[in-house]
């Protein structure tokens, strides 16, 4: 019987923050929305994106699947994850990802020279460009050194939240939009963090931009998924386990990726799935779940606003705010603070007026538990 190298189920299945899942399901639309804005005019509202979602919903991996499609566009990309130096990271990523284009300009120019103003040779900036300008300048002329390659600039942030970088960043980018440099943007965050960003009197302008709240995804597409893997790689699993699997995820981009590992890590080479490799994998999916998600969630909110997740809780899936008022103990607009507080972090969703439900699968269980 053909053995199954183990290896590969870390090409399959990628339950790591920051990885990137072998296959990205599920995100279609989304992806083709900001791709069709690379090619349309500069300054569409689609190619500056801002995408919401919680931990575990393949913000990163969203990213990177911009970044490889935005290649073959010609685009060049640079990546980062916000932090208070990103302006130079950004600036060296163009530098190095760009220089594959000029690796035959070795023209050793000064300063100003023609044609290649602020560049000493490729995208090496001259020593006195170096000094003296800051970052908006610098992406000006990196912006169309790429031109004369006919390549654009994509900037994609990962981790968004407010500080000093990322007003000179975003400010930048608005300001290139304005002298029209084929330029993009797209960023990724945490709910309440991408919120205090489009609050911030800066940054206002982010709120014309393309928001997408990235939300759960099909449980059909994810047994699809499931099953051509699984036989990809030689593990029989039957249409039960197939159907139990994918519901277990609840639709959730992490725990299909966790569930899918430990199915193929407890699987005997060449095996079949049955009750109690399907039992263990759960469990294992689900202690990463409580460490890697539930506990990141829960740490930051006050006592507060965990008392107020617990009464949810246990209320079942949906529960009005009345009930809620109710179990708390609370009159008029009290739970309202409590309310829009877990709304902007994304913990809970509001599907309804005077409706709430968790947001993540399997938290109001944790909660109970805890």
């Amino acid at each position: 019987m053909k053995k199954i190298d183990r290896q590969i189920n870390h090409v399959v299945f990628q339950p790591t923050f920051g990885n990137r899942p072998n296959q990205y399901i599920g995100r279609d639309r989304v992806i083709e929305q900001f791709i069709m804005g690379l090619q349309e005019p500069i300054g569409s509202r689609n190619r500056c994106s801002l995408f919401l979602g919680q931990r575990g919903m393949g913000k990163t991996a969203l990213l990177l699947e911009l970044s490889d499609r935005a290649v073959k566009l010609g685009y060049v990309v640079a990546r980062v994850t916000a932090h208070e130096g990103m302006a130079q990271a950004i600036i060296e990523q163009f530098q190095l990802n760009g220089s594959t284009f000029f690796k035959d300009d070795k023209r050793q120019l000064t300063g100003m020279a023609a044609g290649a103003l602020g560049f000493s040779f490729g995208l090496t900036f001259s020593d006195v460009t170096e000094r003296q300008y800051g970052f908006r300048s610098k992406m000006s002329l990196l912006c169309d050194k790429l031109a004369e390659k006919d390549k654009g600039a994509l900037i994609l942030i990962d981790e968004v939240r407010t500080s000093a970088a990322m007003r000179e960043v975003a400010s930048a980018y608005q300001e290139l939009v304005g002298d029209g440099k084929n330029i993009a943007i797209a960023m990724a965050g945490l709910p309440h963090a991408v919120s205090s960003v489009l609050n911030d009197t800066v940054l206002t302008f982010l709120n014309r931009a393309s928001r997408v709240e990235l939300g759960l995804i099909s449980t059909n597409l994810i047994r699809a998924y499931y099953e051509r893997a699984f036989k990809g790689i030689g593990i029989k699993i039957s249409d039960e386990y197939l159907d139990r699997a994918a519901l277990a995820t609840h639709g959730f981009p992490y725990l299909m990726q966790l569930i899918g590992y430990y199915l193929i890590q407890y699987t005997p080479d060449g095996g079949t799935v049955d009750a109690v490799i399907m039992d263990k994998a759960e469990r294992s999916s689900m202690g990463d779940m409580e460490n890697n998600v539930f506990k990141p969630i829960l740490n930051p909110l006050s006592d507060n606003d965990k008392f107020f997740l617990r009464a949810m809780a246990k209320h079942g899936d949906t529960v009005s705010t009345a009930k809620l008022k109710v179990a708390m103990g609370k009159r008029g607009p009290a739970l309202q603070p409590y309310r829009k507080r877990l709304l902007e972090s994304g913990v809970i969703e509001a599907p309804r007026r005077g409706e709430l439900i968790f947001a993540v699968p399997y938290l109001a269980e944790y909660l109970l538990q805890e």
